[in-house]
């Protein structure tokens, strides 16, 4: 839980997927793994991930809105699956994965994450230290939006647990006019993991979307810079041969900037100028 020991996997990482099907506009493929937890368990699992590219029709229906034709726009619908594989069940004392999904995007002085969450939760409304406390000046929160600075330029991670998160997340860049949206399942009656790099808390309780701004390491490198927008499953305490899915698109929307601000104001119930006043 140090980052000079930080990897992903070879199997989700750099090792190639089998292929089941492929179109013009989708693609269907599967990779049987083993994966060892900090547990010591060896999780034996067949992961499967359907990709689709989404009409404008398709977008329309799934955000319940209308596109402009000064609009651009592209998104695309994932539906993530993990089924247990081996033996055992996996269970809260061998541990168990979640399915963990990430969108990295390019960083600008003028783009800020928007986090939606419910305000009548109980507790507190974001967990803001995951390395490191995150500087006051760069996240805000009002009328049930969270606002985070997404310029690349200073490392921090964000998340709300599922009592807090609702399943739309997103950015604007307001110097380029361009939304970016994100849409996901939440199960708020499920168990989610913690993420954290601590053993100190109780990894049973965790977040179900996060939001990451890239930034310098304390040696002066850097991986980026990027930002991200993450939403994950439920713990996957699965019996044997049992499935768990997670559904997760993207979608993003450019062009007029005044038919761009109609969308934000229809998804987020905010405005261009709450955005501009929120630092």
């Amino acid at each position: 839980m140090v980052y000079e020991n930080w990897k992903t996997p070879t199997s989700i990482d750099t090792e190639s997927w089998k292929l089941i099907s492929a179109d013009g506009s989708s693609a269907k493929m599967e990779k049987d793994t083993e994966l060892k937890n900090y547990a010591g368990t060896v999780l034996t699992m067949k992961l499967n991930r359907d990709i689709k590219m989404l009409s404008n029709s398709q977008i329309e229906s799934d955000l319940g809105i209308q596109l402009s034709d000064k609009i651009k726009s592209v998104g695309f619908s994932t539906l993530n699956s993990i089924t247990n594989t081996g033996k055992e069940a996996w269970t809260k004392e061998t541990g168990a994965p979640c399915l963990w999904s990430l969108d990295m995007f390019m960083p600008t002085d003028s783009t800020v994450i928007l986090v939606p969450y419910e305000e009548t939760a109980q507790g507190k409304i974001a967990t803001t230290d995951y390395f490191g406390e995150i500087d006051k000046d760069r996240i805000s929160y009002k009328d049930g939006v969270l606002y985070f600075k997404a310029d690349g330029k200073s490392r921090g991670k964000l998340g709300l647990s599922p009592q807090r998160a609702k399943t739309i997340a997103g950015s604007y860049d307001l110097a380029n006019g361009i939304l970016t949206v994100t849409k996901f399942t939440i199960d708020s009656g499920k168990t989610y993991l913690n993420q954290e790099w601590t053993t100190k808390k109780d990894p049973f309780i965790g977040d179900a979307v996060n939001a990451y701004n890239d930034g310098p390491l304390e040696d002066g490198g850097q991986m980026g810079p990027f930002y991200e927008i993450e939403s994950v499953s439920p713990a996957a305490f699965l019996k044997p041969s049992e499935k768990l899915d997670h559904s997760h698109n993207v979608y993003h929307f450019m062009g007029d900037k005044e038919q761009v601000s109609i969308l934000l104001t229809k998804l987020f119930n905010i405005s261009v100028q709450d955005i501009q006043s929120a630092f």
